[in-house]
Order: C-alpha cells, then sequence, then structure tokens
C-alpha cells in the first residue's frame, strides 16, 4: 500500500492550483480575443445585411404613373402633374425636352418659382404633385415631351419614370397664311403657213379699213393674298400615310357633349378621348383600335374610315367607372396596314379618379 506522506501532497495541490489559474488566465484571454474579434466583424456584417436588403429591395419593380389636369395649354397658363406614391422612401425629379421658344418655372415645396433649364433635372423632393407655370413664344403650337423620375437614397440610378406630352398654343401667334400669285397666260406662237403655188392669179382683195386702236400694256404679274385654304391636301398616291393617336384628356358626356374635366368619378359615367390624325402625304387605309380603359376593361373599335393627309378624327369612348380611386392607367393601340411608322401608333396614358 502506497502511501504518500503531507508533504507531496501538499506540492501536489499547489501544482494543481497553479494549473488551475493558469487555464482561467487562458480561458479569460481566449474570451477577451473572441469579444475584439465579434466586435470587429459584426458592423461590417450588419451594413452587408443592410446592403443585401437594400439591393434586394431596390429590385422589386417600382410602378410610377404620371398625370396632368389638363393635356392643352395656353401660353402663360400653369399645369399640375400628379402621380402616385411609390412604396420604397426616396424623392422625384422633374425633366423635359428642349423646344424652341418654350421656357418652364416649376414651384417648388417651399413655394417659390424656380426656372428650369431643358434637358436638367430639378429635384421636387417627396412629393407627389408638382405645378408648371409654361411660356410658348416662338409657335403657335408646340409640343413638349416631359419627365417625372423617382429614386432611392441608395440606387445610383432612377428606380422608375415616366413620360409624358404636353401641347402648348400661343393663342397671339397668328397661324400661317398660304399666298396665291397670277402667272401670265401662256402665249401661242402660230406655226409660218407654206405658200402653196397655184395657176391661176390670185385676186387680191382691197383692204378693209382699219380702226387704229390703242396698244395695250401688259399686266404685271402682282401675288394676291387669299384666305388661309381649309380644304385638305391632295392624296399623292406615291407618298407613305403615318397615323398618330394622342389622348386629348378624360371627363364625362353631358347632353351628347364630352366634357374634360382632367380627372373622372368613381362609380360615375366617364369618358376618354383621343385623336388619331394622318401624318403623312397619302389617304391611310382604314383603322381600328384596341383601348384598355381606366376600370380594367378592354373596348376594341369597329373599322374606321381612312384618313386623308392632315385629317383627324376625334374619339370619344364613354364607360361605366368602377369604384376604384387614385391614379388608374389606360393605354390605347391603333391597327392599320400601310403604316410606315409603328411607334406613335400607341400610347399610355393615367387619370386621377376621385
Amino acid at each position: 500500500m502506497n502511501t504518500e506522506n503531507p508533504e507531496q501532497n501538499q506540492n501536489k495541490n499547489r501544482i494543481l492550483k497553479l494549473l488551475a489559474i493558469l487555464g482561467l488566465i487562458g480561458l479569460v484571454i481566449i474570451i477577451s480575443w473572441l469579444g475584439i474579434q465579434l466586435v470587429r466583424v459584426m458592423p461590417n456584417a450588419f451594413t452587408s445585411l443592410a446592403s443585401l436588403a437594400d439591393s434586394v429591395y431596390n429590385y422589386k419593380p417600382v410602378e410610377l404613373l404620371v398625370v396632368s389636369d389638363k393635356d392643352i395649354i395656353n401660353s402663360g397658363e400653369s399645369v399640375k402633374l400628379s402621380w402616385n406614391d411609390p412604396e420604397p422612401e426616396g424623392e422625384f425629379s422633374f425633366t423635359y425636352d428642349c423646344a424652341p421658344g418654350v421656357a418652364i418655372d416649376v414651384r417648388l415645396e417651399s413655394g417659390d418659382l424656380t426656372p428650369a433649364t431643358c434637358d436638367e433635372p430639378v429635384i421636387l423632393g417627396d412629393v407627389t404633385s408638382v405645378d408648371l407655370s409654361i411660356m410658348a413664344e416662338r409657335n403657335r403650337f408646340t409640343d413638349v415631351t416631359y419627365t417625372i423620375s423617382f429614386i432611392t437614397p441608395r440606387a445610383i440610378a432612377d428606380v422608375a419614370s415616366q413620360s409624358g406630352t404636353l401641347s402648348l398654343v400661343n393663342v397671339s401667334i397668328a397661324p400661317t397664311e398660304t399666298i396665291a400669285t397670277s402667272t401670265p397666260p401662256e402665249t401661242v406662237t402660230p406655226e409660218p403657213v407654206t405658200p402653196v403655188a397655184t395657176t391661176t392669179k390670185p385676186e387680191v382683195p382691197k383692204p378693209a379699213p382699219t380702226t387704229p386702236t390703242k396698244p395695250t400694256t401688259p399686266l404685271k404679274p402682282t401675288p394676291t393674298p387669299t384666305k388661309p385654304v381649309s380644304t385638305l391636301p391632295t392624296s399623292d398616291p406615291k407618298g407613305f400615310t403615318d397615323l398618330a393617336v394622342r389622348s386629348l384628356g378624360a371627363g364625362t358626356i353631358l347632353n351628347n357633349q364630352f366634357v374634360n374635366l382632367g380627372t373622372i368619378t368613381s362609380g360615375g359615367a366617364s369618358a376618354i378621348q383621343i385623336e388619331v390624325r394622318n401624318l403623312g402625304t397619302k389617304t391611310s387605309q382604314s383603322f381600328s383600335f384596341t383601348a384598355t380603359l381606366p376600370n380594367g376593361t378592354t373596348y376594341v373599335s369597329k373599322s374606321q374610315k381612312g384618313l386623308k393627309p392632315n385629317e383627324r378624327a376625334v374619339l370619344t369612348i364613354g364607360f361605366n367607372m368602377t369604384d376604384d380611386t387614385g391614379v388608374q392607367p389606360f393605354d390605347v393601340t391603333l391597327k392599320v396596314t400601310g403604316d410606315t411608322k409603328l411607334t406613335n401608333n400607341s400610347f399610355t396614358g393615367a387619370v386621377t379618379v376621385k
């Protein structure tokens, strides 16, 4: 039987205590090191997760629908653009294409008017509408294309954008008149007569008495102004056809007349009005159109008579609006044979339902 003396037991206990202290110190050092590493890694991990979540969120498609309270604006008047509020947080901007003699002022959220430079965005902030003051000083009729864009704080490009067209009219500029000029009548030179030999001496008739006349002075052609001709140009058989469709407004029908209100009433009788014009030089084939209305239904028209050059057809589509409210989209697409330009055969618009 092995027995240990008290001194050996005491030394053994000291060694165990020392090993326990060293192990405890090592454990504390390891925990401290892991804590430091965790503190270093966690912010980057949270940032990466936030960036990943934001990236996934930004890839969610955003639908932006813009509507104006009127499509035809007199020079010096104001127009209001409104749009829906997308789900992500962000801000909006306004841009318009350069057009001769057109200047636009934008009323900011603060209420101040600021000039907008064409092709340069004006930051609007987190709003859902903007008022524009428009001047058109060069032409009687001018079309201006505008764009409302939406961007989130982390995005490097526009998340969504929607464009539209405003038709500007300056009534102080008279329409161009056509001037008709008279042309002198064509003169016909008689052919020389070849004398014919005869065997008998022809009788010489006595000259009849003549009354001297004053020489007439030829009239000098002068331009004669005429009133503008309202007839349509003649169709060129070798020309081309180009039908274009656009929106004229939205509203209702009263006493069989379309009333352009700029908005439609929820659950009420409503209507949209469109224009189809032949921008070509040749009479078009007959056409039809398909319209997806703000109430979600689809309307397919009957065949419409072809249009002569510069002739237009104004078409009104009546329907009953559902109980939906807010900005509702609609679109129209033409169907025609032999058209040379297809980019203007359709459009997408939106209207506010109240």
